[in-house]
């Protein structure tokens, strides 16, 4: 219940245009660009900033590597290597997710999947 009520929350604020993410374990301030896991700071860089701004506001939704490539970086004009994403969900995953929490799901064949906090 507690899990349905905190997804609700997260689709308001997101809806209320509120500049932030909150589970309850993982907190995101997007304007401030501060970040805690339970209770305790966490540093992400701007790029990891960015990516979760965009997965958490799709909360559900499969976004392709190449959505994820256009709204992160400027694929029109300069060459980013495909892996570099890859690279920043694996630096998120290792900082804000624990034994307990999954908050990245990798959709094979697709893409990635913001599932907000799941029990493992």
């Amino acid at each position: 219940f507690q899990k349905k009520v905190s997804a609700l929350l997260n689709r308001i604020s997101a809806q209320s245009g509120g500049d932030f993410y909150d589970d309850g374990n993982l907190y995101i301030n997007f304007s401030e660009l501060s970040a805690c896991l339970a209770g305790q700071p966490i540093t992400l860089t701007s790029l990891e900033y960015r990516l979760l701004k965009v997965l958490t506001r799709n909360s559900q939704t499969v976004l392709t590597r190449q959505v994820l490539l256009e709204k992160l970086w400027d694929v029109d004009e300069n060459y980013v290597d495909e892996h570099a994403l890859t690279t920043t969900i694996s630096r998120i995953r290792s900082k804000i997710e624990t034994n307990q929490h999954s908050y990245i799901k990798t959709v094979y064949g697709m893409g990635y999947m913001w599932i907000g906090g799941a029990q493992k």
